[in-house]
């Protein structure tokens, strides 16, 4: 249990609205074969998203596509024992402020990277998960529709929110 979890998120709502508004960014439709730097969100809690998300960076990779991912764990640890790369880092509410704004280096790093797309295979809508794709700098945000729905600017209505279904129809449309 968080201590005074409610507030601190409010003033943390607060603060990212205050920085939304003093930041700009254009947004870019390309097509999948485009893109050259992408960067995908995922929730790493599941098993099923894990697995997904690695085979679609290696499928990304064999199309010369640099990506880079955030598995975000809503704990304070991470349920496995699972360890970060260059291509892939593990965050938890440890790698966010006091008031669940991101705050680690690899964190800073990953919303200031103009990439040309963020992919965000997440239907876990808290604020910390929220607060990075907000502030994220991707050119164009792709994700499942009914979460996260005003940060990212084209959404997939999926009947099941499965990660292989969300990869399908990124490849189908894109």
């Amino acid at each position: 249990m968080i201590l005074l979890k409610k507030q601190r998120e409010n003033f943390g709502r607060w603060m990212l609205r205050n920085t939304l508004k003093k930041s700009s960014r254009s947004v870019e439709m390309k097509k999948l074969t485009d893109l050259k730097n992408v960067g995908i969100f995922f929730d790493s809690s599941s098993e099923k998203c894990r697995k997904e998300v690695k085979a679609f960076i290696k499928d990304l990779n064999s199309q010369n596509i640099n990506s880079r991912a955030i598995g975000f764990f809503n704990a304070q640890e991470a349920e496995d024992n699972l360890i970060s790369d260059q291509k892939l880092y593990y965050a938890t509410l440890r790698d966010f402020s006091f008031f669940f704004l991101p705050k680690s280096e690899e964190l800073k790093e990953f919303i200031q990277n103009e990439m040309d797309a963020l992919f965000v295979y997440s239907a876990n809508d808290v604020f910390p998960a929220t607060a990075t794709i907000k502030l994220s700098k991707a050119k164009l945000k792709i994700g499942l529709s009914g979460k996260f729905e005003d940060a990212l600017d084209l959404t997939f209505e999926l009947s099941d929110n499965a990660p292989e279904h969300l990869t399908e129809q990124i490849k189908r449309y894109l």
